[in-house]
Parts: structure tokens; C-alpha cells; sequence
């Protein structure tokens, strides 16, 4: 069996070097949105790919 050797392999350890943190707070706004679309994900209003495609006339 090959060892997966991928730099972002999940198998291999996350070194605390290699995680970058914004230093820029999110705005308000963003924080909202965020909020939004979490709810929006709980209550099942959410659409797939295809049917978004098909609603817009797309392919």
C-alpha cells in the first residue's frame, strides 16, 4: 500500500508553523452573513449544484 506523501495529506501532523491566522478582524457584516448561512444550512434551505443550474438556466 503507497504512503499518501501529499503536503496537505490529512495523515501527516499539522505543525503549528504552517497555520497562518488573519490578523484582521472580520466585520460585522461578515460575521452576519456567516450567521445567515449557518441558519440558512439548519432549517434545509439549501440547493444543490444541478438544481441552482436548472433554476438559472444554466447547461
Amino acid at each position: 500500500m503507497a504512503v499518501n506523501t501529499h503536503p496537505h495529506s490529512i495523515s501527516k501532523k499539522c505543525h503549528s508553523k504552517a497555520i497562518a491566522l488573519d490578523p484582521v478582524p472580520l466585520s460585522q457584516k461578515t460575521i452576519k452573513r456567516i450567521e445567515e448561512a449557518k441558519r440558512d444550512l439548519k432549517e434545509g434551505n439549501v440547493c444543490t449544484l444541478e438544481e441552482l443550474k436548472a433554476e438559472l438556466g444554466i447547461e
